[in-house]
């Protein structure tokens, strides 16, 4: 059986269409079986040509959340990944990436809630949104100064001893995470309105700037005199509008997916944290896939991180020129050289909460860029 991607496109569409009109049937008739739900959305719906006969045969249709528009490597890597699980698991497993968290009003964090709860299967998230449900592992993304590039971060994460270690941490939350599970987004940097440029550290001096809800994002700001807000992602556009705030911090690929060059001017090039997505699964529903259908993704997501990681990086550059030629950002290049000095007493508040498997991961790190003892 040939799978396109263009049939494969359309099915997500359509699923998504499927679980709205499961829904509203399953509140009429709580009595009807699945069968029976299907027969009822065939005569609602219509699932015409191949691309009905395909979804026909799958057995297994799930949603992937993410916060990223359809344009984003992100999405398209997503795209491609389950296709080629689509296509390996003979129809079996159908899987939906939904951009832009399916505008759910509560962004990432109803997201990574919704899966947790089993109403989505899976979702790739920024460590920030879940800092809290694993400060003993995950604030090891959240490190600000420390990593110079994407590569830094990935040459920790992609050890199996924080597969393992991040797995267990979100376990009690009912998620499931993979070996290579984390994709990129790249270093991030902050946009600024026309009269908040960043030139250095006393830039930031009550500087009010849009976080993700991240009490170690929000320490960091707050250790070099910024006023940070916390607003989720599907809100910061209008704070910015509005000017709520005057900045926000992301990688550069938000910057151009979000259209935040309409309400900023500045392009401050901090690369002051590293920003990815770490995807996990609903536990129940990974641990009822059978052993074929997991080895299949098992095998796929090092293959798809690898290539995510490198459109991604190829995206970031192009849109850099983008934002400072075609939309007429002004880029800064900050001087940041003492951040790490003031930022040692966060860095040791972050550690501290780590198990001792994700400091031995992060110590030898933390005291090459800091000249200070972490044990």
């Amino acid at each position: 059986m040939k799978f396109s991607r263009k049939n494969f496109l359309l099915m997500a569409g359509a699923t998504s269409l499927t679980a709205l009109g499961a829904e509203a049937l399953s509140e009429n008739d709580h009595k009807a079986s699945l069968p029976d739900l299907e027969t009822e959305l065939e005569k609602v719906l219509g699932l015409s040509g191949e691309y009905g006969k395909n979804y026909g045969k799958s057995k297994i249709k799930a949603f992937h959340l993410h916060n990223q528009p359809k344009s984003s490597p992100l999405h398209q890597n997503l795209e491609a990944l389950w296709l080629d699980v689509f296509e390996k698991t003979n129809g079996e497993l159908f899987v939906s990436p939904l951009p832009q968290d399916a505008s759910l009003q509560g962004g990432d964090p109803q997201a990574v809630r919704l899966v947790s709860t089993g109403r989505f299967e899976v979702v790739s998230v920024a460590a920030p949104i879940i800092d809290k449900l694993s400060p003993d592992v995950v604030g090891i993304q959240n490190l600000s100064f420390i990593y110079q590039s994407s590569q830094e971060v990935f040459e920790i994460i992609n050890q199996p001893i924080f597969a393992k270690i991040l797995d267990h941490s979100v376990a009690k939350y009912n998620l499931k995470y993979l070996s290579n599970g984390t994709f990129d987004n790249g270093m991030r940097v902050i946009t600024s309105v026309e009269a908040k440029p960043i030139y250095n550290l006393d830039s930031f001096k009550d500087l009010i700037i849009r976080i993700p809800p991240s009490y170690d994002f929000q320490q960091a700001m707050q250790a070099l005199e910024a006023n940070p807000k916390f607003f989720t992602m599907n809100e910061v556009y209008d704070v910015l509008k509005n000017r709520i705030v005057e900045a926000q911090e992301n990688p550069l690929s938000v910057a151009k997916g979000f259209a935040l060059h309409e309400v900023t001017k500045y392009l401050n090039m901090t690369n002051h944290a590293w920003s990815g997505y770490n995807t996990f699964f609903n536990s129940n529903f990974w641990n009822k896939l059978s052993p074929s259908n997991r080895k299949v993704i098992s095998e796929l997501l090092p293959i798809y991180q690898a290539k995510q990681i490198k459109a991604q990086g190829d995206y970031n550059s192009a849109v850099y020129k983008e934002l400072t030629t075609k939309y007429g950002m002004t880029a800064t290049q900050p001087d940041c050289s003492k951040a790490v000095q003031k930022l040692i007493p966060i860095y040791k508040s972050i550690y501290s909460q780590l198990n001792s498997q994700a400091k031995s991961l992060i110590n030898s790190k933390l005291e090459q860029k800091t000249g200070v003892k972490f044990s």
